[in-house]
């Protein structure tokens, strides 16, 4: 069968969709990856077809976005909220990608653009299956278009489900105002003859390649697919360094490709300075995977801080004692492959901030409180991680949960069934 690939403008993004997208052609499908133009370099160096789509810039567009429909969509579901946890309202990155992908604008006009492209491609190439990140909302209608099944990739936490299910039960309520969601969508769809539906936000099923994380949404039926995490964070040749800590152990410092991505400079709340003090008058080796914006306000790199602006956690975890992180789903996975404990250091995110309590619930490692910082606390935590055995043990029961989840080459067959359940559906 044909597969298309849909990823936005990031790595954080792509690289989650590779070892699928990898079985699915080593098995004998055709695969094609549809992205931004600047990311088809990459796609082709992992040995698959890639297609240009769209000019917008989702992650450096995304902080200058407006909020105005994440305001609405508070102010609508008010109290209703509660139930998705204290203090944790959905993701204002998420709509703001949906805000722009679907802004109600002329044909070729930015976000829509990547509808377009994707639009003529499925008609000329007519997948069997589309697949698509969970926050490239144009594929779906793509495969509506074009007759194709869809299914989305969950990153994290499914947040668009449970805002959909909170927003259509407010709505359903006699007098109540309508979903401001449906009708940004409604012009977009009317121009491509494509009648609304739940699938266009939450896909005909989901493959979940975190279940441990996910919420429990009120949306039961919902389709999830489980889909073992295998983490891949890109290659490189290795250092000669790499596997000679030099008799200390060794912890991984990561705010993540996403971090640098989606926020301007590749800034983060985690500063690099923080993280350092909380590594001083350790015996440790630290590798700090840290580009020069994130740099930018350190003065002095401590003797024991080894900085590279990339090096892949693939490469560099199974040599680590413990690793210092953002929360992000990436870098969660590949710890978690690596049975490597885990320090988290929250972004004020829901995201972030889901994966944290997992590895703080299931005893593979710690949170560290928001504010105020404290580095000798922080020290405090980072040590009990790398010296109480209960750390490792959580970590390795953390692997042994993800090896229980099917993995991508085992996922193949059930795609396959699914696809010719789907295609031609249209609702």
């Amino acid at each position: 069968m044909k597969v298309l690939f849909c990823a936005p403008s990031a790595f954080a993004h792509l690289n989650p969709l590779v070892p699928l997208a990898g079985a699915l052609q080593g098995a004998g499908h055709e695969v094609r990856v549809a992205t931004h133009p600047e990311m088809t370099g990459a796609v082709r160096a992992l040995g698959l077809t890639a297609v240009a789509a769209g000019e917008w810039d989702f992650p450096k567009a995304n902080a200058h976005e407006s909020d105005a429909l994440y305001e609405r969509v508070l102010e609508l579901i008010g109290d209703e909220g509660r139930d998705r946890a204290p203090g944790r309202p959905p993701s204002k990155m998420v709509l703001r990608g949906f805000r722009r992908y679907y802004d109600p604008e002329p044909p070729g006009a930015r976000g829509n653009l990547l509808a377009d492209d994707l639009v003529a491609f499925a008609l000329r190439w007519r997948p069997d299956l589309v697949v698509w990140d969970s926050i490239s909302f144009p594929a779906a209608i793509a495969a509506r278009v074009s007759g194709a099944a869809h299914a989305r990739v969950l990153w994290s936490v499914d947040d668009v489900a449970w805002l959909r299910a909170v927003l259509n039960r407010v709505t359903a309520r006699p007098g109540a105002p309508a979903d401001p969601m449906l009708a940004h969508m409604r012009p977009m769809l009317e121009r491509f003859g494509v009648e609304f539906g739940e699938d266009l936000l939450l896909g005909q099923f989901t493959l979940d390649a975190y279940p441990g994380v996910r919420l429990r949404t009120p949306a039961p039926e919902l389709r999830y697919v489980p889909l073992r995490p295998v983490p891949y964070t890109g290659t490189m040749t290795v250092p000669d360094w790499l596997d000679d800590p030099g008799g200390r152990p060794r912890v991984a410092v990561s705010l993540g490709a996403g971090i640098r991505s989606f926020f301007p400079g590749g800034t983060s709340k985690v500063a690099a300075e923080e993280l350092f003090e909380v590594t001083s008058g350790l015996d440790v080796e630290v590798v700090a995977t840290l580009n020069e914006a994130q740099l930018a306000s350190v003065g002095h790199v401590p003797d024991h801080v080894r900085v590279v602006d990339y090096l892949p956690l693939n490469l560099l975890l199974p040599t680590c004692a413990a690793i210092i992180h953002h929360g992000g789903g990436g870098t969660f996975a590949a710890a978690v492959a690596h049975r490597v404990p885990q320090l988290v250091w929250k972004e004020r995110s829901v995201y972030y901030d889901d994966i944290a309590r997992l590895v703080e619930t299931s005893g593979a490692g710690l949170v560290v409180d928001d504010e105020p910082f404290a580095a000798d606390v922080v020290r405090k935590q980072l040590t009990r991680i790398m010296t109480e055995p209960s750390f490792a043990a959580g970590a390795a029961e953390l692997r042994r949960d993800a090896l229980a989840v099917p993995a991508p080459t085992e996922v193949v067959p059930v795609l396959e069934r699914l696809t010719a359940e789907h295609r031609g559906v249209t609702r």
